[in-house]
């Protein structure tokens, strides 16, 4: 009888993979025959131009995320870190489908982004796929739920904003990068699900800054032809804080002795990165990267005593004699000391960070004074705020009325104090669980990723602090990060199938190393 039963259910099911299968071979044919319109029309019109090739480049991006919507993130996270506004002005992907001097201009009505499309195509093939298989599952973990709560206070402060009378345009451009942050949170945590997984994700932002790097360094020695002149930098402002965690992972990697390709290939990308870097000068970004840098000797004391004495002392006193040597002086070169400067003597800087630092200041007394008038529900998105003290002039800033350089009072300012202590409440929750998740990582790669994630989200506040954070590529590679530390322990309790000998000269693959359970629990070795 049981095997009547069985055997049933195996004739009702062989209709519906047939079914499952043919649909996905008419979708398929049905997104080449897409493409090759498309295609066939450019060549039509005549000689490949560069948006030719945006739009190629664009539509296979399309055609690989309906493919496997994983590849959705890794394209969202590369393509957004590699496009710099500054170097890259034509760079389509966070501009919108009506932005003139982009390369995927296609009309002035249409004011949504390549970037926002591919979020979409990546949610719709992944519930899509899901429902097609029968078995739609979201994982929520521990962050997801502080993220939602944080972003409902982010839509309150559009709905009353824009409800008040503000600015619609102006409020939605406020508003719309945060959202980036839980999409990507949801979607790595969703989407990832081996080790793999997570090494490709951390490889696309690497090579996407790799890729920055070297075009910056192009920028600035042959196009600029080594001097910076006018420019106050040749990036955007956010673009540091991300170098940071290339520093930071090729440090990572020979802390918890990852794969030797990851130990001998990261240093070799950073020092176009570091030039860039250094030329792009970012007080804050630098001031991050030494609290990260700091944490990171912790650890180092923790896992190798020997190596701690022979590499922190040494590198302690050259670091004092670097910034005694550049207290007083100028330049990319004396940009790290200058940070220091800036933080423990802000009264000797010179005096264009002097008056970056007063403008900072005022801003920071009228960004008080606003909350002050309206504690509980802020301004809102789209509305100005209020100034008690006359601000130097940049209206060069189209928004210097609306947006702060202390981006987590702004999210006061404008939410009110729930949205202020929701976002506490995230940063906490995720460097909280970001500590716990350090820990427990086996001492390889996946410890080295964990660290950088975990730093990232730190360094990124701590600028945010003192510089504009709410940028769409800070967001997408925030979003993403809580997104790891929310799933890794999940991927890392899997077992890892260990592949069997192939040819006489390999040796046997070990078994991946398990997650490290705590103290006060029972071992599973």
């Amino acid at each position: 009888m049981t095997a009547f039963i069985a055997n049933d259910i195996q004739l009702k099911s062989v209709p519906v993979q047939a079914f499952r299968a043919k649909l996905t071979w008419l979708l398929w044919f049905g997104g080449l025959m897409g493409v090759t319109a498309v295609l066939g029309l450019f060549m039509y019109r005549g000689n490949p131009q560069p948006s030719a090739i945006a739009w190629m480049v664009y539509l296979i991006g399309v055609a690989a995320i309906l493919f496997q919507p994983r590849y959705g993130i890794y394209l969202l996270l590369f393509m957004s870190l590699v496009g710099d506004g500054f170097l890259l002005y034509w760079f389509p992907f966070s501009k919108n489908f009506s932005s003139y001097e982009s390369l995927l201009y296609l009309n002035d009505k249409l004011i949504f982004s390549p970037l926002e499309s591919y979020f979409i195509l990546t949610f719709l093939s992944w519930l899509v796929r899901d429902a097609i298989q029968r078995k739609f599952k979201i994982y929520f973990g521990e962050l997801t739920l502080p993220a939602l709560i944080f972003i409902g206070f982010i839509v309150f402060g559009l709905v009353y904003g824009i409800g008040t009378g503000g600015n619609v345009s102006i409020g939605l451009w406020e508003a719309r990068p945060i959202f980036y942050l839980p999409l990507g949170l949801i979607l790595v945590s969703n989407l990832l699900t081996k080790r793999k997984h997570v090494d490709r994700l951390m490889w696309a932002a690497m090579l996407a800054l790799f890729i920055e790097g070297v075009i910056g360094v192009y920028t600035f020695v042959v196009l600029l032809e080594g001097n910076r002149g006018h420019l106050e930098a040749i990036t955007e402002h956010s673009a540091a804080i991300h170098m940071n965690t290339l520093f930071v992972l090729a440090l990572g990697v020979w802390l918890f002795k990852g794969s030797w390709a990851k130990r001998i290939i990261l240093p070799l990308m950073v020092p176009p990165v570091m030039l860039t870097y250094l030329v792009t000068e970012r007080r804050s970004s630098f001031v991050a990267l030494v609290v990260a840098l700091m944490l990171m000797a912790i650890l180092l004391f923790r896992e190798n005593r020997t190596a701690f004495y022979l590499i922190i002392p040494p590198a302690a006193m050259i670091g004092l004699v670097y910034i005694a040597a550049f207290w007083n002086s100028s330049g990319a070169l004396a940009m790290p000391a200058q940070a220091v400067k800036s933080v423990i003597a802000s009264d000797q800087t010179n005096a264009k960070d002097q008056a970056s630092s007063l403008y900072r200041l005022i801003e920071n007394a009228n960004s008080s004074f606003t909350i002050e008038q309206k504690p509980l529900t802020g301004v809102g998105f789209g509305q100005k705020f209020y100034i008690l003290v006359p601000l130097p002039d940049i209206s060069f800033f189209e928004w210097w009325e609306y947006i702060t350089h202390n981006s987590v009072i702004w999210i006061w300012m404008k939410t009110g104090v729930g949205g202020f202590f929701s976002l506490i409440f995230m940063i906490g929750m995720t460097l909280m669980t970001g500590a716990r998740v350090l820990w427990r990582m086996p001492r390889n790669d996946m410890s080295a990723i964990a660290m950088t994630a975990v730093f990232y989200i730190m360094m990124h506040f701590i600028y945010a602090y003192v510089d504009m954070s709410w940028d769409n590529q800070s967001m997408v590679y925030v979003g993403m990060m809580m997104g790891l530390i929310n799933v890794l322990e999940r991927i890392v309790e899997r077992p890892v199938k260990v592949e069997p000998v192939r040819y006489l000269w390999q040796r046997p693959s070990a078994p991946a190393p398990v997650i490290v359970p705590f103290p006060d629990e029972p071992s599973s070795w």
